[in-house]
């Protein structure tokens, strides 16, 4: 005889499965999508450690002071039903027959905005653009945790400079005059040394059609 479950497990495993598989397939789409990203330019595989983790359009930009991808992903959650509950409150006090259903709506539509922004669109990015010979800086006005509000990009241009590497105490910076324009931990597991910062430079350089001297 088989041993049967109670209704309240039962629900508790279909609930643990679904989850899995969502996590699983978020995974394989963000791979996916990295990769597709990344497709006919192998060179920008070595500025990874610059771009913070974000699916973007250019495989040559590099993020600056951006926090870790699980922190962001878990910020954004956390927007999304901070911003549900807040909505489910107004909607009680106002004596809203369906005010739960009214977070929960409000939860679901923050949820997307707060993961593009979690993925797509960083505080601070520079671009380098081949066809100008100048870089495009881009700011956008960053919430705690790191996220950005939509329409918020502020971008300007600056002329082509060397790009140089600055290894400071924890992080491995990418240097456009004296700007800094990109950041990468260099400790513990996601070691940066100079050799792999120097490939990373020299990728910049060819993007732009710059020569170093040697």
């Amino acid at each position: 005889m088989r041993p049967s479950l109670d209704e309240n497990t039962r629900s508790a495993l279909h609930f643990t499965l679904l989850g899995l598989g969502l996590v699983g397939g978020a995974r394989l789409a963000y791979w996916w999508v990295g990769k597709l990203l990344l497709d006919g330019h192998p060179g920008s595989a070595f500025l990874l450690p610059w771009r913070a983790g974000y699916l973007l359009a250019d495989p040559y930009t590099v993020v600056h002071a951006a926090p870790t991808l699980p922190l962001r992903l878990a910020v954004a959650v956390g927007y999304a039903l901070l911003s549900g509950a807040l909505a489910a409150v107004i909607a009680s006090a106002f004596r809203i027959p369906a005010w739960v259903a009214v977070g929960r709506v409000v939860g679901l539509l923050v949820l997307p905005m707060a993961l593009a922004s979690a993925l797509v669109f960083p505080p601070r990015s520079a671009t380098p653009d081949p066809t100008t010979g100048s870089w495009r800086v881009c700011e956008r006005t960053a919430l705690p945790g790191g996220l950005t509000l939509p329409g918020t990009a502020r971008c300007t241009t600056i002329e082509v400079d060397t790009v140089h590497v600055h290894l400071a105490t924890d992080a491995a910076q990418l240097m456009l005059g004296g700007r800094v324009i990109g950041e990468a931990p260099h400790t513990g597991v996601g070691l940066i040394d100079s050799t792999r910062a120097a490939l990373a430079v020299e990728v910049l350089d060819e993007r732009l059609g710059t020569r170093r001297p040697r």
